[in-house]
């Protein structure tokens, strides 16, 4: 991949770890289904993204992985260790890709025309476009070129990555960001 190539990454985090903010309310097993079930419709919603290229399913453990089955989605299991040394490492994988959209697994009811629209506010590189989340996170992050600003996922995420893309331009957009299940 190269040039205006467009590569959604997908972190999914070992699922029996994911949700768990919800454990007062659900069972660990219902908690792994959801967040297969919301991973899942976001790579669906990639795969349909006729501006993007390839999706990559960044999964944490095998039942992650899983997710990508009967997808057009490439599976990359990434060493044990957070979410933004993750993304760093997929950043040198795919380093060739002409930009790169970050996507939280959680994004509830995301559509093709959202990230349509996301990758289209940064097609002027070098760019970058984030969809903060209403906590301050980033629920995606569009970067053109790929690696023009390294991942800074955490608390207080999209004041981090705008801060990084100093001298690059910056887009803030609203969407796909509503519905995001903690």
């Amino acid at each position: 991949m190269a040039g205006n190539t467009v590569t959604a990454l997908v972190p999914l985090k070992a699922l029996a770890a994911a949700k768990t903010r919800l454990a007062p309310a659900l069972t660990p097993a219902a908690r792994q289904d959801l967040a297969a079930r919301l991973a899942a419709s976001v790579c669906d919603a990639c795969v349909a993204c006729p501006a993007i290229d390839a999706v990559v399913l960044l999964a944490g453990d095998d039942d992650a992985a899983a997710v990508a089955t009967g997808r057009s989605v490439t599976v990359w299991r990434p060493p044990g260790c957070g979410l933004s040394a993750a993304l760093a490492e997929a950043d040198a994988a795919y380093a060739d890709a002409g930009a790169t959209l970050v996507l939280a697994a959680d994004l509830a009811g995301v559509r093709a025309a959202e990230l349509t629209g996301l990758i289209t506010a940064g097609a002027r590189g070098p760019a970058v476009v984030l969809a903060p989340t209403a906590d301050g996170g980033t629920g995606a992050l569009l970067r053109r070129p790929a690696g023009v600003i390294a991942p800074a996922y955490g608390p207080g995420s999209a004041a981090a990555h705008r801060a990084a893309a100093a001298g690059v331009l910056v887009v803030a957009v609203a969407g796909p960001r509503r519905g995001r299940a903690r």
